[in-house]
């Protein structure tokens, strides 16, 4: 993606004056297919931006993103909202429907979706990968923090997404849920060959990605990767041989 400038107005000083700030300002960022990449920074830094922007929640004021071969910018909003359906979402602030079961929320998005196969059974089947194939039927009310947070990344996986956005996915969780959710963040995304954008405010989840961008003011300042050629080949390959989902 060529980011040219992003801005957002926000509320200044008191009662009715806002003013308009940069969210993002001459960044150029370039992700292989299959890579999985941590967006670091601090809070204002621009990470949830350059996310909407990858996920067509949002447009650039100038210049292009460009995600599989789709530039969101020229994208009318009934082919944005097909488009996301092409993505996963895991964010620390995904909301799950209190009155469903962990096997019902996964597989719930599926239901609006002309689909090959059987939900309940994928939803089964990934409750199973993330280590929840007994809680299935458990109200979201009685399953902890950390489970919630891995329903949340069975569901962001249901249909095979191309794209996995994770918005600071373990804020919130304690250090052990963090690790988990983390690894199996990782471990399915990996083996399903998906491009994974991580944003975190935390240096220590960061460099749990092979390659961490970060950002300050709305620009980047580093970008530091440690793939080696083989790892993205296998990535790149897994990408290439995935099934494509029904849109």
């Amino acid at each position: 993606m060529r980011l040219y400038r992003v801005t957002r107005r926000r509320p200044r000083g008191r009662g009715r004056h806002a003013g308009t700030v940069t969210a993002l300002d001459d960044v150029t960022l370039s992700v292989p297919a299959g890579q999985a990449v941590a967006l670091a920074g601090p809070s204002g830094s621009g990470k949830s931006t350059l996310l909407r922007l990858a996920s067509a929640q949002d447009r650039p004021d100038a210049g292009s993103v460009i995600v599989d071969g789709v530039r969101i910018e020229s994208l009318t909003s009934r082919q944005a909202t097909r488009f996301r359906r092409r993505i996963g979402v895991v964010s620390h602030d995904s909301r799950l429907m209190s009155a469903l079961t962990a096997a019902e929320n996964v597989m719930f998005p599926l239901l609006y979706q002309r689909v090959s196969f059987d939900p309940y059974e994928r939803a089964l089947r990934l409750l199973d990968a993330v280590g929840l194939a007994e809680r299935a039927s458990v109200e979201v009310p009685d399953l902890s923090g950390g489970e919630q947070q891995r329903v949340v990344l069975a569901r962001a996986l249901a249909n095979r997404p191309r794209l996995v956005i994770a918005d600071e996915p373990v804020a919130g969780l304690d250090q052990r849920a963090a690790t988990e959710v983390l690894d199996l963040l990782k471990r399915m995304t990996g083996t399903y060959g998906m491009t994974l954008l991580l944003s975190t405010t935390d240096d220590a989840v960061a460099a749990r990605c092979p390659r961490v961008v970060r950002l300050r003011d709305g620009a980047v300042v580093d970008d530091f990767s440690a793939d080696t050629g083989e790892a993205a080949r296998e990535a790149a390959r897994r990408w290439i041989e995935r099934s494509a989902p029904v849109l």
